[in-house]
Formats: C-alpha cells, sequence, structure tokens
C-alpha cells in the first residue's frame, strides 16, 4: 500500500463514476457497462500484475469469489421478491447479466483498499463504521444512475430517487464486514483470499434478506 497505488484506486474509481454519471444522461444502454466493468477488470488486473502489487492481488481474489456468490443476492431481488429489473436480451449468467460478478469485483477492490487504510489509520472499529456509511452511499449511487442509463431497475419497494431503501441498508451492512474480512486476506497467503471471500459472498445475501424485512 502506498501513495501510487492510491492515487490509481481513486483516479480509477472516479473515471467510473464520471462514466455512470455520463451514461445516465445519455441513456447509454448495455454496452457502456460492460465497457467499464470490462475495462476496469482488466486495468486492475494488470496493475497488480505488473506492479507485483500482493494487496490489490488479494482483494480482487477476495472481490471476484464475493461477486460470484452475489449472484445468490441477484437471485433474491430478482425472483424471490421481484423488485430488480434487469433488460431483456443481456448475456445472463443464472438471473444476472454476465458482467455483474466483475462489476462487484471493482467495488470491493476499491472499498476494501481504504478499509485497509482506514484501518491501518484509525484501526478497526473506526473503518467498520466510516466504510458502511462509504458503502451504503457510494454503491446506491449506481443504483440510482442505472435506471437512466438502461442498466436495470427496481420496482414495487419503497425508494429515495431510483435506489430502494433496502438496498441502501443492505450495502451498508455488507461494507460493515469489510474491514474484518480484507485484513484477514492480507495475514495469509493470495490463496487464502478465497475463504473471506465466500464469507463476504454469503454476508451479501444475507444482508439483502435482512435490509429487505427491515424496509421493503
Amino acid at each position: 500500500m502506498n501513495k501510487k497505488t492510491t492515487w490509481f484506486v481513486v483516479i480509477t474509481q472516479t473515471i467510473m463514476v464520471l462514466w455512470s454519471v455520463i451514461s445516465s444522461m445519455v441513456h447509454a444502454g448495455t454496452t457502456s457497462v460492460y465497457i467499464i466493468t470490462l475495462g476496469s477488470f482488466v486495468v486492475y488486473v494488470a496493475y497488480a500484475i505488473y506492479t507485483k502489487n500482493v494487496v490489490l492481488q488479494k482483494l480482487l481474489l477476495f472481490g471476484f469469489v464475493a461477486g460470484v456468490l452475489e449472484l445468490f443476492a441477484d437471485h433474491y431481488s430478482v425472483t424471490t421478491i421481484g423488485t430488480l429489473v434487469y433488460p431483456p436480451g443481456e448475456s445472463m449468467i443464472w438471473t444476472s447479466p454476465s458482467y455483474m460478478p466483475i462489476s462487484w469485483t471493482i467495488a470491493l477492490t476499491q472499498l476494501g483498499y481504504y478499509a485497509l487504510l482506514l484501518t491501518r489509520w484509525k484501526g478497526i472499529w473506526v473503518a467498520a463504521v466510516v466504510i458502511s456509511l462509504s458503502g451504503g452511499f457510494y454503491i446506491p449511487l449506481y443504483e440510482h444512475l442505472a435506471k437512466s442509463a438502461n442498466w436495470w431497475y427496481y420496482k414495487d419497494c419503497s425508494m429515495i430517487f431510483n435506489a430502494p431503501y433496502y438496498i441502501i441498508i443492505c450495502e451498508a451492512l455488507l461494507s460493515a464486514a469489510l474491514p474484518f474480512l480484507v485484513q484477514w486476506t492480507q495475514s495469509k497467503k493470495l490463496v487464502f483470499a478465497i475463504v473471506p471471500g465466500v464469507v463476504q459472498g454469503l454476508w451479501i445475501l444475507l444482508s439483502a434478506i435482512i435490509a429487505y424485512n427491515i424496509a421493503p
């Protein structure tokens, strides 16, 4: 972890947000989300390998495993409670667009990196509070922009703008676990990042269930 990597994460995250805002303004459609998601993933993997950045390598593996298991949470929203709708005709994995695990990989890598920084700066409990609040704002920002961008939308649930209350609560809950789980990834060999990734992925589903029962 160094200034160069921190700037890399901040700059790439800013580009992703700006891309999402522009996509929302011009109603860009599915192609735009594939471009930014897959492009960001390639850039992150290339950077982590080229710079031999073990921190990012572990975070990416952690995020990818959690992203794959997040498909269960997506299925819960799409099928079980019927609040999440994706455009027809997309390339799908189960009930989710094929880019979704990669999208979560990047989001969790970014938040996980900030969680590590905060943990080293202020301690793990402060990091948990700050990351929980940040996740409850940052990820739902994409949820809000996604509707106008024609990426996905929600229905039949209470919302603020285009982001459901239960999704905001869910993102805050799932983010609160990040400082503890990403700290675990850094104390082990690369392959052991799979284990906290599994825990995070299952926690995302549980967070969605809890959140929907709090604010349907």
